[in-house]
């Protein structure tokens, strides 16, 4: 099998860990992507340059001259014959170079997220949706990170017959260190760290933490480690200059995490980014990097598809209500020994279940079998 991988973004542990995986797994790997702040090279790898984030219509214009290109890319590599392509955009620049030709490939679309503007009743709402149906008649499997988004999104917004497949936020690749390092994470009898890590875009978990990180400045400290977007950066520089805050910077996956998670007692697992929707079904990296440092994980009733997992392992605790208050009664009656109690669960609990490339590895092999017959 000779994949062709389609990134949006080049430059996200996400696209790392897919393209690990797939190495692992294909005879031969050709990538072509897009970057958001940095180019990172990998071999056989063709870049489109820079993605213009948040300018929609610059995007989308960028996307259709860059046809011409990827068309080039796949005439010049006649021996490709499954494409896989991360994100809205990047499919359906596949599915529009790719309109006219007789060959024939065999088409896999993940979507990571669903984006508030794919559920909009508006008029561009309604347009992106005609579209993304377009790619979906082009699509021989949809991948997505969490089971929710199959059951809420596409069952009831599409027609399609392709097959479709999880693929969890599980770390990937993992070494032993790795492992090992979670048996020297002990809490700090003084103060709570709460860690918050990834891409930083919501607003609501940045401001619950600087309220709870200025009410409590003697037993709770914030750990940060990530890159936050532009639109949190008011509440996100209040937050980093806090005494009991500490932010550890943008960080290099997976190779940061056994440090990163050293320094936290708990996880906030919590996303409100888009409140209405995608919050309530996603399953984000960070839920997984926990399972691996036994580190037990916070989250609020809305977050139904965090909440269920955590709950179906007993490895963290639900908040009900989303506010400052329900926080502070949370922490208020919080003790070490339920902290242990929790993280002791983990031990119940198999590597595998946090990391791993099991799922791609079982993609694969359907998608082989199912060229075979």
């Amino acid at each position: 099998m000779h994949l062709l991988a389609l990134f949006f973004v080049i430059d996200s542990s996400h696209t790392k860990k897919r393209i690990d995986a797939f190495k692992n797994n294909v005879d031969e790997l050709t990538i072509v992507s897009y970057y958001r702040t940095k180019n990172v090279e990998y071999e056989k790898h063709h870049s489109l340059g820079k993605s213009s984030q948040k300018h929609y219509l610059r995007r989308f214009l960028k996307l259709i001259l860059d046809i011409p290109r990827l068309s080039k890319i796949l005439s010049n590599n006649p021996e490709i014959d499954v494409v896989y392509a991360w994100n809205f955009d990047i499919a359906l620049l596949f599915v529009l170079a790719t309109l006219f030709s007789k060959r024939n490939y065999t088409f896999i679309y993940e979507v990571a997220d669903i984006k508030p503007i794919l559920l909009s009743k508006s008029a561009v709402g309604n347009i992106l949706r005609k579209l993304e149906q377009f790619i979906l008649n082009k699509t021989n499997y949809i991948c997505v990170t969490s089971e929710d988004f199959i059951i809420n999104y596409f069952e009831k917004h599409y027609n399609y017959i392709a097959y479709t497949h999880i693929l969890e936020n599980k770390v990937f690749p993992i070494n032993d260190s790795t492992v090992i390092t979670k048996s020297n994470i002990t809490p700090d009898s003084s103060k709570w760290r709460i860690g918050y890590v990834g891409l930083f875009r919501c607003n609501t978990s940045l401001q619950l933490l600087l309220e709870l990180a200025i009410r409590l400045p003697k037993n709770i400290e914030i750990i940060l480690a990530g890159r936050p977007e532009k639109h949190v950066n008011d509440i996100f520089n209040k937050l980093i200059t806090l005494k009991n805050s500490t932010y550890i910077g943008e960080y290099k996956y997976p190779d940061d995490l056994p440090n990163i998670y050293s320094k936290i007692d708990i996880i906030w697992s919590a996303d409100f980014a888009d409140h209405s929707d995608n919050s309530k079904w996603l399953l984000p990296n960070r839920i997984y990097e926990a399972g691996i440092f036994n580190v037990p994980q916070l989250c609020f009733s809305d977050n139904m598809a965090i909440c269920k997992y955590i709950r179906s392992y007993k490895i963290g605790w639900v908040i009900d209500k989303t506010n400052i208050e329900s926080l502070l009664k949370f922490f208020s009656t919080l003790t070490h020994e339920n902290h242990q109690q929790i993280k002791s669960n983990y031990d119940k609990l198999i590597v595998d279940q946090f990391s791993g490339d099991d799922q791609v590895k079982s993609l694969i092999n359907r998608v082989k079998s199912k060229m075979r017959n």
